[in-house]
Parts: structure tokens; sequence; C-alpha cells
């Protein structure tokens, strides 16, 4: 087998893994909708459900995010770019549906040296009121929540 070969073949296979993953992705359960990026939570805002104040260390809110930045009331879960900024010390932001409990993972790891740092993320909604809980560990820390898409 000579490299052209051998590179044919890893096109191929990588192409039909791809077509599996891609079959199998759109036979789940839920659809995905785009949306054009949005900003549902900025807590440099005025104080306010999805604006201000600042997280504090070992704080916990709550944020509305369906019915707003064109996200249904039926949808499940949100793609989301969470960013930082204004971080007074190393800290880490854990989000998750609203009402369960904290899962022990983050979502996004920071220094207080970053003037700003973002990261995608899945997170599925609560079915209370309040559908999206954000923990801070440590420091301030200023969270802004750009919406990208839903699953419904």
């Amino acid at each position: 087998m000579n490299k052209h070969t051998v590179s044919r073949l890893v096109l191929f296979t990588l192409a039909g893994l791809l077509g599996a993953v891609s079959a199998a992705a759109q036979t789940g359960p839920y659809q995905f909708f785009a949306v054009a990026p949005c900003r549902v939570v900025d807590t440099r805002n005025p104080n306010s459900t999805n604006g201000g104040p600042i997280f504090n260390a070992g704080t916990q809110r709550d944020f509305a995010i369906r019915g707003n930045c064109g996200v249904p009331t039926s949808a499940k879960a949100v793609s989301l770019n969470v960013t930082i900024t204004g971080a007074t010390q190393g800290s880490f932001l854990t989000l998750w549906p609203s009402g369960g409990a904290r899962p022990v993972v983050s979502t996004i790891n920071f220094t207080f040296s970053d003037p700003a740092l973002a990261n995608g993320a899945i997170v599925g909604l609560s079915t209370s009121a309040s559908d999206l809980s954000v923990y801070n560990s440590s420091g301030n820390v200023h969270v802004i929540l750009d919406v990208t898409g839903y699953f419904q």
C-alpha cells in the first residue's frame, strides 16, 4: 500500500464515521434549532433577573432563559457561550438546570489575569420557573451568557 492509498483509506473511513455520527445525531429525541447569537445574561448590567450584580465567591444565581432570545418555552436545553470578565481571583463556573443538585464539574475555569475568557456549553433547562443555575467558586466575576441555539 502506498501513501496515496493510505490517505484515501483514511479519508473514506473518516467520511464514513462522520456520516454515521451525523445520522445518529439526527435520530435523537430532540432537534437543534440555531438562533442568531443573543445576549441573555450580562451581570455588568443593572441589577435584574438576567443582569447584575457581579457574582461573589460561593454565589449561585438562577436565570430565565426560555422566552428570551428566541428560545421557546418548550425548549429542553440551550447551546450557549459562557464568558467571564473582571475576575478578581482564579475560579470556575458551573452551569446546570435549576432545581437540581449542582454537578461536581466546571463549565469554565479561569484566572484573575484573564481579561475575558469564553467557552461553549450545552446545558439542560429546568422545568421550574428559573431555567438555569450558575455557581461561582471564588472571588468576584462578571458572567455573560450568549444563546446560540436550543433543543426541543
